[in-house]
């Protein structure tokens, strides 16, 4: 299938014209709810349509357009997607370097598990969302903020964490226990411990129950340095078997590194569509 793009007022909305006749154009605007800017996407049909929707989060520096590999394929899959822009992101950014401000990832997770009822209220007002069929799914730091609300937000009906994490703390003592030994000296035990303290509730492997049956996918590769594949690992030796993780799906790459390879991308979809769309 091939696509031309056409921009209609740049920087602000984009239409992706395709050349078949299949599948009609998808709106991409970027826009904010409730004051939180977002990339919006959707079946030019459909705009006020009441859907199932994806709230899908990108990753560490990289832009929020970077999420859109799923979201045509979630649009055709009958599906309104919303990519948030993380905090210190994008035209969030207050000239912090996050190359620089490692210190500050934990932070911008934590604003995301923060703000996401806030887009999930805007888009219920505004009678676009189908509030009993929203799921959430990212990648890397946006794989452990989806894990993280998964954690926190019952009402979510599935979630997919694609080259993530559902143990903030266990995988934040580790980031501390690779820093030299000059800065670990240089960093306050009570400012560490309030830290662990704080992702404490957002940490699926501590409170596995929370998942409560619903329905989750992960995706690892097991050679990644950058998000280790162990703590998805004993997530699933330790929980597999239970209740909460019944509906639980683990994939991985053996040998992968930090990436999704297309297929991870279209299951995540069949997924979402199985689980949120038809539920």
């Amino acid at each position: 299938m091939f696509a031309t793009l056409e921009i209609i007022n740049p920087g602000k909305e984009m239409v992706i014209k395709m050349t078949t006749t299949i599948f009609e154009d998808v709106i991409v605007r970027a826009t904010k709810l409730d004051d939180l800017p977002v990339l919006h996407v959707f079946a030019a049909s459909q705009a006020q349509t009441k859907l199932p929707t994806i709230i899908d989060y990108h990753g560490w520096t990289t832009p929020t357009s970077s999420e859109l590999v799923a979201s045509y394929d979630l649009v055709r899959a009958g599906f309104r997607v919303i990519l948030p822009t993380a905090y210190l992101h994008g035209s969030r950014n207050d000239g912090t370097n996050l190359a620089h401000h490692p210190e500050q990832f934990w932070n911008i997770v934590g604003h995301s598990v923060a703000e996401f009822p806030r887009l999930v209220e805007a888009l219920v007002n505004q009678g676009i969302t189908d509030p009993d069929r929203l799921g959430v799914m990212g990648t890397s730091m946006g794989g452990i903020t989806a894990s993280a609300i998964m954690a926190t937000q019952p009402d979510i009906k599935a979630g997919v964490s694609l080259i993530g994490s559902p143990a903030p703390v266990a995988f934040a003592k580790d980031q501390v226990a690779q820093l030299p030994a000059e800065w670990q000296a240089k960093l306050p035990a009570d400012l560490l411990t309030k830290t662990y303290a704080q992702l404490d509730p957002i940490d699926l492997s501590l409170h596995p129950e929370r998942l409560a049956g619903r329905p989750m996918f992960f995706f690892n590769g097991t050679a990644d340095t950058m998000v280790p594949y162990k703590y998805v690992q004993a997530f699933k030796e330790q929980f597999a078997a239970t209740p909460a993780l019944s509906a639980t799906i683990f994939k991985r790459a053996e040998g992968g590194v930090h990436h999704v390879p297309h297929k991870m991308h279209a299951a995540a979809v069949t997924f979402l569509q199985t689980h949120v769309k038809n539920s």
